[in-house]
């Protein structure tokens, strides 16, 4: 209790640091651009935009879920990125039971889903493309047997990829239930 009571305030102080960063970056870019320095603007707001992408990726690894009884975790990992097309944040976590290993993958604010989300809104179109169509907590979830099992679920800008090698499709699910993927995607 103690610990806890001398963490909280780092914590506090590091979150709050950290917003203060933010909202200098962004007012450094609004005086750049007043005084018509538009390449320093920009970068101004890049530094901005890549200082949240780093908040989003450090609250998107604690909502990765714990293992499951019988299997062990390693820690999440994040990363943010800028360049054209990928812009976004991923989180992962690896998982792992005797042989079989495990891998969630979270996607967020990326223009690469949107070119997938025909998929998720016309399940013709999924099956036509060798998934299976299943809901999971009330998300439309995409299930692939072929080769290295997988299912994939999208709510909104958010992508969830889980892959397994050797996994049964309960235990996919299970993985997939355990996500909450509306929290997830209002980061």
């Amino acid at each position: 209790m103690k610990t806890a009571l001398m963490i909280c305030p780092l914590l506090f102080t590091c979150v709050c640091a950290f917003a203060g960063e933010v909202e200098d970056a962004i007012a450094d870019s609004q005086k750049a651009y007043q005084q018509h320095k538009l390449s320093e603007a920009a970068n101004q707001l890049a530094y901005a935009t890549g200082l949240i992408r780093q908040q989003q990726g450090d609250k998107l690894k604690t909502l990765l879920p714990d293992p499951l009884e019988g299997w062990q975790a390693e820690a999440a990992e994040s990363e943010q990125s800028q360049a054209v097309m990928v812009t976004g944040v991923t989180s992962s976590r690896y998982y792992h039971k005797g042989e079989q290993e495990l891998t969630i993958k979270v996607v967020m604010d990326s223009p690469l889903i949107q070119a997938m989300a025909g998929l998720y809104s016309t399940p013709n179109m999924a099956v036509m493309s060798g998934f299976k169509v299943k809901k999971v907590n009330g998300i439309t979830a995409l299930f692939k047997e072929k080769g290295e099992p997988r299912l994939s679920m999208m709510k909104g800008n958010t992508l969830v990829q889980i892959t397994c090698n050797d996994c049964q499709e309960d235990e996919l699910l299970a993985y997939a239930k355990a996500i909450d993927l509306v929290a997830i995607s209002q980061l």
